[in-house]
C-alpha cells in the first residue's frame, strides 16, 4: 500500500491493478470512494485494460487466432510497482508477462499516476506500446463513489454540453443503433441501473456533475479526451460508478473480431497514449 495526504485528503492505492482504495476526506472524516461488499461491488477504482466491458466470446481474435480475455481485461490483477512518489503525487507502473501475453499476444506497459490537490485528485493513465507490431487496445478507470442515491432518492448527474445516450445495456451488452438523441442531464432513479450499466458517447472534454436532491454538487469529474462514459450502480445500494472509457461492452451480435469492437485503439510501436480525469468534490457532500 502507498499513501498520499495534503491538508484535506489521505488516499491509499494498493499495488493489485494500482488500484485507489480510499480518500479519505478529514475534514468531515468521510470516505469518498465506495468500499468494497461482495454482494454488491467488490472494487473501489479498478483501471480497465486491456478491453473494455463484456467480450460475449470470452476473448477476441487477433492475429488469426483466438485470445481468451476477462470482461474489462487483465489489468486489475495485475501487480503495480512504484516508479516516483512525491508529496503530492503517486506513480506507478505495471508491465506485461509471461502469463498476460497467453491472454494478449503484445508487449506493454501501462504507468499511471495519482496526483493529490486541495480539489480532489488527477488520474493519468499512460499506455505504452514496447512490442514490434501495432497494438490494440482499450482502456478506462472504473471508480466507485459512495453516494446515498439510494438512501436519499432524486440525485442526478449533469453533462456541460450535450452528449449522445443515454444507450441501456441489456446483459451487458450494448446495442446504440436507432435514433441517436442528445442528452444533458440524466435522472439517478430506483431504476436506473436494474438492466446494468447505462452509456454516453460523443463524452470528450466534458465535465459530469453529480447533484444530490437539493442541487448541490456532490463531485465533478473532467473527462479528458475518453469519448464514451458509463455510468453504474446497483439497486439498492449507496454506490454511483463513474467510468471514462475509450471503448464499451460488447454489441450483441458482436463477431469477435479485434478490429470490429467497439472502442478499439491501435498504438503504434515505441508510441504511448495518455487519458487523464480529474475529480473534485464539494467539502460537505
Amino acid at each position: 500500500m502507498w499513501t498520499l495526504e495534503n491538508e484535506r485528503y489521505t488516499a491509499t492505492v494498493q499495488a493489485t491493478g494500482g488500484e485507489l482504495v480510499s480518500l479519505w476526506h478529514k475534514q468531515t472524516r468521510t470516505e469518498r470512494l465506495w468500499q468494497p461488499q461482495a454482494a454488491v461491488w467488490n472494487h473501489t477504482a479498478t483501471p480497465l485494460f486491456p478491453v473494455v466491458g463484456r467480450l460475449i466470446h470470452d476473448g477476441l481474435w487477433l492475429d488469426g487466432e483466438f485470445w481468451s480475455l476477462p470482461a474489462h481485461g487483465f489489468l486489475r490483477e495485475q501487480t503495480f510497482c512504484c516508479v516516483e512518489q512525491t508529496s503530492d503525487t503517486l506513480t506507478l507502473e505495471a508491465c506485461s508477462t509471461a502469463q498476460t501475453l497467453k491472454h494478449w499476444p503484445r508487449r506493454w506497459r501501462v504507468r499511471q499516476a495519482i496526483t493529490l490537490d486541495g480539489g480532489g485528485l488527477t488520474f493519468r493513465q499512460t499506455v505504452f506500446n514496447d512490442d514490434s507490431r501495432t497494438l490494440p487496445y482499450s482502456a478506462g478507470w472504473h471508480p466507485g463513489f459512495a453516494l446515498a442515491i439510494a438512501s436519499r432518492p432524486g440525485w442526478w448527474v449533469e453533462f456541460s454540453a450535450a452528449v449522445s445516450g443515454p444507450f441501456f445495456t441489456c446483459d451487458r451488452t450494448l446495442n446504440t443503433g436507432g435514433q441517436q438523441r442528445a442528452t444533458t442531464r440524466f435522472a439517478l432513479t430506483r431504476a436506473s441501473f436494474a438492466a446494468g450499466a447505462v452509456y454516453f458517447g460523443e463524452c470528450q472534454r466534458r465535465i459530469i456533475s453529480v447533484r444530490a436532491p437539493d442541487g448541490s454538487l456532490a463531485l465533478a469529474l473532467e473527462t479528458g479526451e475518453q469519448p464514451w462514459l458509463a455510468l453504474w450502480g446497483v439497486p439498492g445500494a449507496d454506490l454511483l460508478c463513474i467510468e471514462p472509457l475509450a471503448g464499451t461492452t460488447d454489441a450483441p451480435d458482436a463477431d469477435g473480431q479485434t478490429m470490429n469492437k467497439r472502442g478499439m485503439r491501435h498504438l503504434a510501436a515505441g508510441e504511448s497514449q495518455t487519458f487523464t480525469v480529474r475529480l473534485r468534490f464539494t467539502v460537505d457532500a
